[in-house]
This record gives structure tokens, sequence and C-alpha cells, in this order.
């Protein structure tokens, strides 16, 4: 039984581990995908901006710039997209996780229960043991 639980307890600290694997992916995507849509709000801003134009030339780069900058926008919105749809699956294989950690970790706990109850019943076959002795020495001393 003590063999049983010990290898239970590395399941468990392994799955354990994976969890907290598990947490630094979602973290780190969650930041990731707060990147996106900081850098979304930052080019929108820039699309918005308009200065006076005198020139021809002026008019012409500052439609290029912004025809670049709402590529770059659309860029980041996919970017965004995917990066979310990442986190989601991440998300789903965390709770699986930590679904079986719990799983290992009560049936652990449950297996440290029976193995206390155990030990609590042959220490009790011991003291019953060592009070029968007495009994019967006092019986026949």
């Amino acid at each position: 039984m003590k063999e049983q639980i010990e290898v239970l307890g590395r399941l468990a600290s392994l799955r354990g581990n994976r969890v907290q694997q598990m947490l630094g992916r979602v973290s780190y995507q969650q930041n990731l995908c707060q990147r996106y849509r900081n850098n979304i709000a930052g080019l929108s801003r820039l699309c918005g901006f308009t200065v006076p134009m005198t020139t021809p030339l002026q008019r012409d780069n500052q439609q290029r710039y912004k025809a670049t900058l709402y590529k770059m926008v659309e860029l980041q919105r996919r970017e965004l997209a995917l990066a979310e749809e990442n986190l989601a699956r991440i998300q789903r294989e965390l709770l699986a996780a930590m679904r079986s950690e719990k799983v290992i970790t009560q049936f652990l706990e449950g297996k440290m229960g029976e193995w206390q109850e155990l030990l609590a019943r042959q220490e009790q076959k011991i003291q019953d043991g060592l009070a029968a002795q007495a009994w019967w020495r006092a019986q026949v001393g």
C-alpha cells in the first residue's frame, strides 16, 4: 500500500506540475492577446491623425501611409483572432489538466485514508494483544 501511495504521490506531483505549466501558458497567451489589442488601438489612433496637405505629393504620401497602417491593423486583428483561438484551446487543456489533477488528488487522499485506517487497526490489534497479555499475567501470577 505504501508503494502504491508513493507512486500516486509522484503522479499527483507530475499532474500538478502540468497544471502550473498550463497556467503559465495561459498567462503568456493572455498577455499576447493584450499586446495585439494595444497594437490595434495604437495603430487605429495613428490612422485617425490628419495634417494639412498643400501638395499632391503630401496627399499621396499620407494616403500610402494610411493604407499601410490599415494593412497593419488588419494583420494585427488576424493575429489577435489566432491568439484568442489559441488561448481558448489552452484554457480547455488547462481545465482538463486541472480535472485530472483533482481526480488523482482525491484518489490519493482516499488511499491515504485507507492506509491510516489500516495502520490504526494494526495499532489497535497490538494494543489489544498487549492488554490481553497483561490481563493473563495478572490472572496467572
